[in-house]
């Protein structure tokens, strides 16, 4: 050998390498190689010799003399002693060998552990039968005990202790051979040295054989040169014999035409008629041409064959064969045509036709096998490395495909290609039926049975067969997850979308896809080669659901909780990126899952409808903090829930369940716009806005209904009932007891529209660095009335205050509610409708007014309104019986501007603004109680129908230059002059109904008290008044002996003018002597004064001072609504009949103190303050 394997490794345990490089030699010719002393293991030391020249095998070994040869021959030449020139290094077999002190130890610790092992067995043996007895004092009568327990014990002792004995023995020789371990160790290395060398002889003795062998068929003859020179010479070899053959006459080329067309219609004949009957179904399709008949089997071979004789009881001959399927090689091979013309030629003798087709076929099948196992071997290592394992069976083929898949583990899928032959165990063997190709599946470990998986056997093809397995275990995993979410109610119900795609023939192409909410969708895919699920888009949260499907046991099982799983995560990730930035925050379940399975198997009919859910807080910034939304993600449908909670405490979000409403919406609706999101906020704000009206309502008792509507302001999908309450109901805080229910001027039914909500945020009234408070949300409803006069409205002009507007096309009030969420809508509501009311109310009474009385503005705040009267008259002639008036040209009366401000509390009044110079400036207190009253709607007619009487009075003071009137406790009175030294006259005036007609009624009161300006009868005022008034008749009065009745918007202005003008005509005279008992002397500066005073002093009651407005009230509700208003009617006239009784009762006692029509008479100076009544 050219050289020698080195063995050495690095770690020797303790153990020489017999590597001497000291003082001992490797064997060849001495020489002495230096060699460091290895540290001491333990061991025993070998003896070293002192004979430096130790050489392998002793002194004149066989050794040295082979190294003497190799060396350079038997001589004692000189010899090289170069390092390069020495032979390899033995192989060194003890380099791995066990230090004898681990030996040692570890025998140690066994003897140890097994003395314990054998004294807890002996410890476990039963005691001799004495002692068990209860023997205490046994003792043996001999001197060993010879009881079989005792003999036992001893056995197992003496067994035990002498397997010590032989180990440690063993060990003890080990021991001393170890002395010699260095000697004892090169022997070894000598003697696998040697057996080596004498294994490699016999191997390199056996080789040369086998190439002497081979070398054979390369061998070639000697030249025979002497007759090939003679044959070369002469043409012809005398030494070869001469065999006497006749050659035959050479064939003519239509000779041989003959005979061709002889053979053809001999095996035309043959196939035809003898082998008819005989001839195999597979070689019906026959060509006869050539002298040979050419049989073809479809996706197999083609085999030619001829005949050697005219009898057909002979045998066919085989002449080619060819493959029919590919891939196959075109040509066979030489040796293969020799061997198939062999064996067909005996088939073709022994069984004729039928024997050489199954032959051929058998032999075909197996090539087809072959094929299979080629094309599955590049397979697996190419493309499909790793992913398939081929296995060789008895004339089948066994392909294991997803090899390494993530899921399943534990199951396998394979198919096997075999031959078939049709033939059971039990049923005998039919040579008719001819085996064929037959594809078994085993998927998951389980067979399948009905299968249809087409294979073409003529254009063989692994990976196609492969590609078609593998799709229609796709489509297996994918049917079975589609079919398992099918059922769902989510998917059932239409609540989401599906869709299975599947390729019968590319896997790559078979899919199936979920959506997981809006236009988001996930599609799974298995790779045909890994057989691993593959999930698209491709994202963190997709690719945890990939995994999780990977890692599943069964995925066809796994597979919909898996990818419901998946739907949640991708939900919930997005919604914690793109809901909080739209004021939406995410938060963990925020009460105990036993109240959260309440919740969402609410709607649950039985448990076994319950899917397993995933739940999603929600809450919006600005809600109130005990509301929240909730989203259930199942398969048995998503469902949104408005949760809320009760019982929180500061710094804490769980809670106790209070209320829970499922929102009808359905997961088709779910998205992550920005649509999405506000439109959500706005539903489940009005939900919540919604139950906090429905509780008020139902607290305070008021009929209500809802109704679906449709609402433009939220998305299509979802609506919010219409919820419709009475306007009698919200009218009932002002109904009165004692006043009878107002006429309704609208329709009774108010429907409440959610129209949104609105965020506001309040900042810090402190400075401006202050953090900014979070948004509240207000909610935005929409009431609407429809009043059913619209008559009565027609000044009002679109909008009436900021958030309620007036259509006056339709006659319907739209009133716009903002409210704070956790506020009843129906609180602001009824309190907008009151205040609507009342403003109704003015509005009516200002339209009753006629037209003297304007509205100007009208809103719910305020209502400002101009009164007027029409012109006076003044009278062409005097008046009769006395002194005319100036007469002047009337200028256009002015209208005064009446400002009411509705922008009140409920508990705050409302009050009236006049302007400057208004003669009612005088009664203003007696005006804002009346605008407070519970008849605050005559308040326009009682400013029209004394504005003549307060212009009147206003000038009589201007003429004195003096004030007239003050005001005490609702009292007004006049004096003119120093009240008490001065003559008075008290004119009272009423009103009275004259005619059909409110008139004003003047007369001279009667004076109370005595003194001066107590009246008498036939006094001076007498005279003048019944000279120049009471008989007087001028446009707009008339006087009526001891009065005068004016018109109260014409005559009560020159009433007054004539009488303030005829008691100044008292001016300068003298004052008449008074009674003895009561007469009085004033004097003023040195002189009498006398003086005329004219009082009109007003006192107003409430009660007293509407009933003139009240009175004319009924006159037009007479005439506008007389059939509707019939029962107020007759109250109004029992009212005035009273008060007309009242008054005539008056007139008597006044025409009895007066005398009569008018008589004269001492006038006694009158100090009453006598009230002016507005009857």
């Amino acid at each position: 050998m050219g050289g020698a394997f080195r063995m050495e490794n690095g770690s020797q345990n303790g153990m020489r390498t017999n590597h001497d490089r000291d003082t001992w030699t490797n064997g060849v010719n001495g020489d002495v190689v230096k060699h460091e002393i290895s540290p001491d293991n333990g061991k025993g030391l070998a003896a070293i010799p002192d004979n430096p020249s130790f050489a392998n095998g002793g002194a004149g070994t066989p050794m040295d003399v082979d190294s003497d040869f190799l060396h350079g021959g038997w001589g004692g030449g000189p010899v090289s002693t170069s390092i390069n020139d020495l032979p390899d290094e033995i192989q060194h077999i003890t380099a791995e060998i066990m230090p004898l002190s681990v030996v040692l130890m570890r025998l140690a610790q066994w003897t140890h552990v097994s003395l314990q092992d054998q004294v807890g067995l002996l410890a476990s043996k039963p005691p001799p039968q004495n002692m068990a007895n209860g023997n205490a004092n046994y003792s043996p009568t001999s001197a060993e005990d010879a009881s079989p327990e005792s003999l036992d014990k001893k056995q197992t002792l003496l067994t035990w202790a002498m397997d010590i004995h032989t180990r440690w023995t063993k060990l003890l020789v080990i021991t001393e051979w170890s002395k010699r371990s260095e000697h004892v160790g090169r022997l070894i290395d000598m003697r696998n040295h040697l057996k080596m060398s004498l294994e490699r002889y016999d191997f390199l003795f056996w080789d040369l054989v086998k190439v002497k062998n081979d070398l054979r068929w390369a061998k070639v003859a000697s030249p025979d040169l002497k007759t090939a020179l003679e044959v070369l010479s002469s043409g012809e070899a005398s030494w070869m014999p001469e065999l006497g053959f006749i050659a035959p006459p050479p064939i003519s080329l239509e000779e041989r035409e003959s005979w061709m067309d002889n053979i053809n219609t001999l095996l035309s004949v043959r196939l035809s008629f003898d082998e008819h009957e005989r001839l195999p179904l597979q070689f019906r399709d026959y060509t006869v041409g050539s002298g040979r008949v050419t049989f073809t089997v479809k996706d197999e071979f083609e085999v030619d064959l001829t005949i050697g004789d005219e009898d057909f009881e002979k045998q066919f001959w085989f002449i080619d064969f060819r493959f029919g399927f590919g891939p196959a090689p075109v040509e066979i091979s030489e040796r293969v045509q020799q061997f198939l013309e062999h064996k067909v030629n005996l088939v073709l003798g022994n069984e004729g036709l039928a024997g050489c087709y199954r032959y051929l076929h058998e032999f075909v099948l197996t090539q087809k096998i072959g094929e299979f196992r080629r094309q599955a071997v590049e397979l697996s290592m190419g493309r499909w490395i790793d992913a398939i394992k081929v296995e060789r069976l008895n004339r089948a083929l066994a392909i294991q495909y997803w090899l390494n898949r993530p899921h399943s583990q534990g199951s396998k899928s394979w198919i096997i290609i075999g031959v078939y032959s049709g033939n059971g165990s039990n049923r005998p063997k039919d040579p008719k039926t001819a085996s064929w190709l037959q594809l078994r599946w085993f998927r998951d470990n389980k067979e399948v049975k009905d299968f249809d998986i087409p294979w073409d056997l003529g254009a063989i093809s692994v990976e196609a067969l492969l590609t078609t397995v593998i799709a229609r275990h796709i489509e297996f995993l994918l049917t079975a997850i589609y079919k398992k979410l099918a059922i769902k109610p989510r998917f059932a119900r239409r609540q989401a979308s599906m869709a299975l795609q599947i390729s019968k023939d590319e896997p790559l192409n078979s899919s199936l896809t979920l959506q997981l909410f809006d236009d988001e969708n996930a599609t799974l895919r298995i790779d045909p080669v890994t057989g691993s699920f593959t999930l698209f888009p491709q994202c963190y949260t997709i690719l945890d659901g990939q995994h999780r499907l990977n890692s599943s046991p069964s995925p066809a099982d796994d597979g919909p909780v898996a990818l419901e799983q998946l739907r949640w995560n991708y939900t919930l990730k997005d919604f914690n990126s793109r809901a909080k930035s739209l004021g939406w925050t995410t938060m963990r379940p925020l009460i105990p899952s036993d109240d959260l399975k309440s919740i969402v198997y609410s709607g649950t009919a039985t448990p076994t409808m319950r899917e397993p859910y995933n739940p999603v807080w929600l809450r919006k910034a600005g809600w109130s903090p005990q509301w929240y939304l909730m989203l259930s993600l199942s398969l048995g449908g998503d469902q949104w829930w408005l949760v809320e909670l009760s019982g929180q405490k500061p710094g804490l979000l769980t809670g106790r369940l209070k209320t829970f409403i499922k929102m009808p919406m359905s997961s088709s609706q779910l998205s992550l716009s920005d649509t999405f999101f506000q439109n959500l906020a706005v539903y489940a704000t009005g939900m919540i806005s919604q139950l906090t009206d429905l509780r008020e309502l139902h607290s305070k008792k008021m009929a209500h209904t809802a109704r679906e509507s449709t609402s433009y302001n939220l998305f299509s999908q979802v609506k919010i009932p219409t919820l419709y309450v009475r306007l009698s109901d919200m009218l009932r805080s002002r109904t009165d007891s004692a006043r009878e229910p107002p006429t309704p001027w609208a329709r009774d039914f108010i429907p409440i529209n959610f129209k949104g909500i609105q965020n506001t945020a309040d900042t810090q009234d402190a400075a401006p660095s202050m953090p900014r408070r979070d948004a509240r949300v207000k909610i935005i409803a929409e009431a609407r009335l429809a009043v059913t006069n619209r008559e009565k409205f027609q000044f009002l002009k679109g909008n009436v205050d900021h958030d309620v507007v007036y259509n006056p096309r339709i006659g319907q009030f739209s009133l716009r509610l903002r409210a704070d969420m956790g506020t009843p809508v129906v609180s602001l509501l009824s309190t907008r409708i009151q205040a609507l009311e009342r403003l109704v109310d003015f509005v009516q009474a200002i339209s009753k007014a006629g037209k003297n009385a304007v509205p100007e503005s009208v809103t719910l705040r305020e209502v400002v309104f101009t009164y007027c009267s029409s012109p006076p008259q003044t009278s062409p002639q005097p008046p009769m019986g006395g002194t005319s008036a100036q007469q002047q040209q009337s200028l256009p009366p002015r209208a005064w501007r009446v400002r009411l401000d509705l922008a009140k509390e409920k508990d705050q009044q409302v009050s009236v603004a006049l302007e400057r110079g208004n003669p009612h400036l005088r009664v203003l207190d007696f005006l804002t109680v009346l605008a407070n009253s519970p008849n605050f709607e005559s308040l326009p007619l009682c400013l029209l129908f004394t504005l003549p009487l307060y212009r009147g009075l206003e000038k009589v003071v201007k003429t004195h230059g003096s004030p007239l009137f003050r005001t005490t406790r609702g009292l007004v009175r006049s004096s003119l002059g120093t009240p008490g030294s001065l003559r008075q006259l008290n004119i009272e005036l009423q009103a009275a109904k004259r005619k059909g007609k409110t008139m004003w009624h003047a007369f001279r009161s009667s004076g109370g008290g005595g003194g001066i300006g107590a009246r008498d009868r036939n006094d001076e005022f007498d005279k003048v008044l019944q000279q120049r008034v009471w008989s007087a008749r001028d446009i707009g009065f008339k006087g009526l002996v001891t009065s005068a009745a004016a018109d109260p918007e014409r005559g009560i202005e020159a009433l007054l003018d004539l009488i303030d003008e005829s008691v100044r005509s008292l001016v300068g005279t003298p004052m008449p002597p008074a009674p003895p008992i009561h007469q009085q002397t004033q004097v003023h500066g040195g002189h009498e004064a006398v003086a005329a005073t004219a009082t009109a002093t007003a006192s107003a009651p409430l009660s007293q001072a509407n009933m003139a407005g009240n009175w004319l009230l009924q006159q037009q509700h007479q005439q506008q609504q007389q059939q509707q208003q019939q029962q107020q009617q007759q109250q109004q006239r029992q009212s005035l009949a009273q008060a007309n009784a009242q008054h005539h009762q008056q007139q008597q006692q006044h025409h009895q103190r007066a005398g009569g029509n008018g008589g004269g008479g001492s006038l006694p100076g009158a100090n009453s303050n006598a009230p002016l009544i507005l009857d």
